[in-house]
């Protein structure tokens, strides 16, 4: 077991941390699970696009020996069940030294990862289960990223950068936004927070080791009918800022790491023309987002809408984040200075009383809106509901509502102008819907504070929380005024949105994910707050009540991989569809393997291709694999995977192969490796 002094004692120097940075692999299952963020039942993954990864940031005060880990992992959102089982890996290698209080978790919401992750009932209905395998994969990587930045720790400075990045965002609720008082709104240029705000790391000679930024947009350019598993604009934007950074290293071998984290993204699309009628091409209805009274066809338009490829759409926005994030850091001159601390409690949210101008309130049992289900312009949802519905006439929804769990008056009268289609907080079997048990948690890096929280903040929302925090913390003098406060989520567990009370009341798809109640945000404000004062008086505060561990009886009703039977004659490995003999730069490969069904290995680290070159005659070197954005792997069924590589300008003149590694199970459960090479082919420069 490592002490907490291990890595406590290393020279100080001109530097003002000691800072370790790491990056793995938390790719779960790529075939034949549905994929969290839509809650889309018939989105089956059935491939990989590139591989998600966690990344992690130790920062440590090397003159109290204090740290705080900051993770920022390529998953739809931070999940309990993931943190807990991260944890466990942490505290049985250094003891201590990494916990609960000072170690974040956040993801940044993409929606073309594998679900299955989460513990509560509710995220486990359009996943049709949990999945230990995802949820173990997530968990290691997690863990390994973060050992790699342990076993890295070295002296450190860290310098603060902000710009303003345009063509990236749009609010996809304004209607929901102008319900906010006029002289608030009146404070900011945008509906949207339009800022990166980015750390840069270097080391004792002055070069980049690392950096992390923060952006609030949602990763909804890889749409709801993608199959592919993928980190989306964020994961596409670290990706492409590492290669630039390390190179002659495959995706996965960096050592030099870029996070793109995400904050205050309730309302933010990167779908940034705007909603428009599919069938008319006119703007959809501003409150509802109807289309003669229909949502189906009211879609946002982003990068993608006249190509009708997502790919490029989450290429664009990831290349607007690479462009603003290198010019940050290339102009990142203001130092971070002062002392690393940290503050975490767990509250029960659901029992949570607090004083409201004067007056004692609580939050509700949680419950969803109709206009949840009715889903956003990114990815419209199913039945009959839309957006911006809070009348409660509907006798065929209030007569489903009761047959599944009829909400208490209290719950109803609480949740006012809300129509319930799901009391998730009376929902307990065959265990809890949703979170009860909640995490708050404050970073301290010198005059840089990081609002960690479980939920998405709308816009409104994440400004009110930053600018009560920061209001306590300049008073406090723990930061002077030129300090920054931003958050950073979805962390640690998932409580769906997080609205103004004014937002509320309109229930767009927002607010009726807002499950506490209209109060939700208020009561946040007040915890951050506490938090906050404990933070500048250094008080002690109780970590809180423990939440039930429920992954030892969640159910998983997805069928699994009996048996791989290879097509007639032939056997796996066997290539299916041979590459051509000669390619030119520009044109895509694409051959076809037996192989055998993914989920029969989750290959963690490792990767189902390999574009290989020709070297000295006689050595074949792999200079492309499954995390490269030129390739992707396919799982077309029946013993059959596609693999596909786009030859880009980067590849040299030259003979070239595709290997592909997979496992196939055998009658009686035995899981067998296979592989399979394509014949040699040459690709032309021109």
């Amino acid at each position: 077991m490592i002490t907490a002094q291990f890595n406590q004692n290393l020279v100080h120097g001109a530097t003002n941390y000691n800072v370790g940075i790491g990056i793995a692999d938390i790719t779960g299952i790529v075939a034949g699970i549905n994929m969290m963020g839509y809650a889309m039942p018939e989105q089956i993954a059935k491939g990989l696009h590139i591989r998600q990864r966690s990344r992690a940031f130790i920062i440590i005060d090397p003159n109290t020996g204090k740290r705080v880990v900051f993770v920022s992992a390529d998953l739809a959102m931070g999940s309990l069940a993931v943190r807990r089982a991260t944890l466990k890996k942490l505290k049985e290698t250094y003891g201590d030294l990494y916990n609960d209080e000072n170690v974040a978790i956040s993801g940044i919401h993409t929606h073309a990862g594998p679900a299955g992750y989460l513990q509560y009932a509710l995220y486990q209905i359009t996943s049709f289960g949990y999945f230990k395998e995802n949820t173990e994969a997530i968990s290691t990587g997690i863990y390994n990223s973060i050992v790699k930045a342990h076993n890295s720790i070295q002296p450190a400075s860290i310098f603060v950068s902000t710009g303003e990045l345009l063509n990236t965002n749009v609010n996809r609720s304004p209607f929901s936004y102008e319900q906010n008082p006029k002289e608030e709104r009146s404070q900011y240029k945008y509906n949207v927070d339009k800022e990166m705000i980015l750390l840069k790391f270097t080391n004792a000679k002055g070069d980049v080791i690392g950096s992390v930024n923060w952006f609030p947009v949602h990763p909804v350019s890889m749409m709801n009918n993608n199959t592919l598993v993928s980190g989306d604009n964020k994961g596409t934007a670290s990706y492409f800022l590492e290669r630039e950074y390390n190179n002659g290293t495959l995706p996965g071998e960096e050592t030099i790491v870029h996070a793109f984290a995400n904050s205050n993204l309730g309302d933010s699309s990167p779908n940034i023309f705007g909603p428009y009628c599919a069938d008319t091409g006119l703007p959809c209805e501003y409150r509802t987002s109807t289309c003669n009274g229909k949502k189906e066809t009211c879609f946002g338009r982003g990068y993608g809408y006249l190509t009708g490829d997502d790919i490029y759409a989450t290429r664009k926005i990831a290349e607007l984040h690479v462009a603003k994030a290198k010019e940050l850091i290339d102009t990142a001159k203001t130092p971070i200075t002062g002392s690393i601390d940290y503050k975490f409690t767990r509250v029960n949210i659901q029992e949570y009383n607090f004083t409201l101008n004067g007056k004692t309130v609580s939050l509700c049992k949680a419950a969803l809106g109709y206009s949840m289900v009715a889903g956003t312009t990114d990815g419209p949802g199913g039945f009959n509901f839309i957006q911006g519905d809070n009348s409660t006439g509907d006798p065929f929804w209030r007569f489903f509502t009761s047959l599944i769990k009829q909400p208490t008056k209290e719950t109803i009268e609480c949740q006012r102008p809300k129509p319930i289609v799901l009391a998730t907080g009376e929902m307990t079997f065959p265990y809890d819907f949703t979170p009860s048990i909640i995490e708050i948690q404050l970073l301290k890096i010198g005059n840089f504070i990081i609002c960690v929280v479980p939920g998405e903040f709308t816009t409104m929302s994440g400004r009110r929380l930053t600018k009560a925090v920061k209001n306590v913390l300049v008073k406090k003098g723990v930061i002077d005024k030129n300090g920054i406060v931003i958050v950073s989520g979805p962390s640690n567990t998932y409580t769906h949105y997080i609205t103004t009370p004014e937002e509320y009341i309109v229930q767009r798809y927002e607010g009726g994910s807002t499950i506490y109640g209209p109060n939700t945000l208020n009561a946040y404000l007040q915890l951050y707050t506490d938090l906050s004062l404990a933070l500048a008086d250094n008080l002690h505060v109780p970590i809180g009540p423990e939440a039930p561990d429920f992954t030892g009886k969640a159910m998983n009703f997805v069928p699994p991989v009996i048996v791989d039977i290879p097509p007639l004659f032939k056997k796996f490995g066997d290539v299916i569809k041979d590459a051509n003999k000669e390619y030119i730069r520009g044109e895509t490969v694409e051959v076809e393997f037996v192989g055998g069904h993914p989920k029969n290995h989750i290959q963690l680290e490792g990767s189902f291709l390999y574009v290989q070159k020709l070297v000295n005659n006689n050595n074949w070197i792999n200079i492309k694999n499954d995390g490269d954005i030129t390739t992707k792997f396919k799982w077309l069924g029946d013993s059959i995977v596609r693999i596909i590589w786009e030859i880009g300008d980067d590849v040299e003149a030259g003979t070239y192969r595709i290997f592909y590694q997979g496992y196939h199970k055998e009658l009686g459960g035995k899981i067998v490796p296979e592989s399979g090479i394509t014949s040699n082919f040459f690709v032309f420069e021109s």
